[in-house]
């Protein structure tokens, strides 16, 4: 078998993407309220086997006490919409859902969004069409291995990542794929995020402030602006402090890199190493 190693990862995320869908459709099917795994993984809600909701945690037990209380639930919600639209649809009480669960090390985006399309999972409402359907036939024998690779292969990312090549924020010329972000003033690392659509994100980031916590930090942590309030949405600057956000934003650099695989691992990793001035998620000591 070829190293597992982050340029693995990448070009074989399908192949190892099938082999976690197997282990979370073979592992047990047990009830919410069994699960005491408070850790990162994934699970997958079920009704008389077949497949209605996947997701993704940082703490499984207290994602899904959330998603087995009709009040806080996603699932549930998602499909008390269809049954309503859906006369032919039979009702099921929440609690006749079952669930299987695995611990992600790495990847658990990706899993989520492989296996919304190749269960397929009519409950899942977001990131829908983000992975290629294909063939889940064969095994590969690679889940279990990356998964103890993590940190390895997370330092690979980091050292490969960081030496990309940056360049002024509205020179990037960005392709539409899932990927990593980094952005620098003064050559320190001031913000890291992650989407699952990199260009869609930068258009974001160089115009609206309502949906982009970048703009909002550099407004708020840097210029000093306060955010104005409208439809009960603390989200909005003036036409003249947004056009200072965008002129700060003249003043950095930036790279854009790809990734197929680990994504939300690599940039958890990254934001509590280097600590970014503008980044709150997962800014925080042990």
């Amino acid at each position: 078998m070829e190293k597992i190693d982050w340029s693995f990862t990448q070009t074989n995320s399908d192949k190892i993407l099938t082999d976690g869908l197997f282990k979370i459709k073979e592992s047990k099917t047990i009830k919410p309220n069994e699960i005491s795994y408070s850790s990162f993984g994934n699970y997958l809600i079920s009704y008389l086997d077949n497949p209605y909701y996947i997701g993704e945690a940082k703490n499984i037990k207290a994602r899904l006490k959330q998603q087995f209380k009709p009040t806080t639930s996603t699932f549930y919600k998602n499909f008390q919409k269809i049954l309503k639209s859906d006369q032919g649809l039979k009702a099921i009480p929440i609690d006749n859902f079952s669930v299987q669960f695995i611990s992600t090390e790495i990847g658990r985006k990706e899993i989520e969004d492989f296996g919304i399309v190749n269960l397929p999972t009519q409950l899942n409402k977001f990131q829908i069409g983000k992975r290629q359907k294909i063939d889940l036939i064969n095994k590969h024998g690679l889940w279990d291995k990356v998964q103890e690779l993590k940190n390895e292969v997370l330092l690979q990312a980091e050292n490969e990542v960081l030496n990309q090549r940056f360049m002024a924020w509205f020179d990037n010329k960005v392709k539409s794929t899932a990927g990593l972000y980094i952005v620098k003033k003064k050559k320190e690392i001031i913000y890291i995020g992650e989407s699952s659509d990199i260009k869609e994100r930068h258009t974001t980031h160089s115009t609206t402030t309502y949906f982009s916590a970048l703009r909002r930090h550099i407004a708020t942590d840097i210029l000093d602006f306060e955010l104005k309030e409208r439809n009960g949405k603390k989200k909005y600057l003036t036409d003249i402090e947004n056009a200072s956000v965008t002129d700060y934003l003249l003043g950095t650099i930036a790279t854009f890199y790809p990734v197929s695989f680990g994504r939300y691992e690599l940039e958890e990793y990254l934001i509590k190493k280097y600590r970014p001035l503008l980044n709150r998620k997962d800014n925080f000591d042990d």
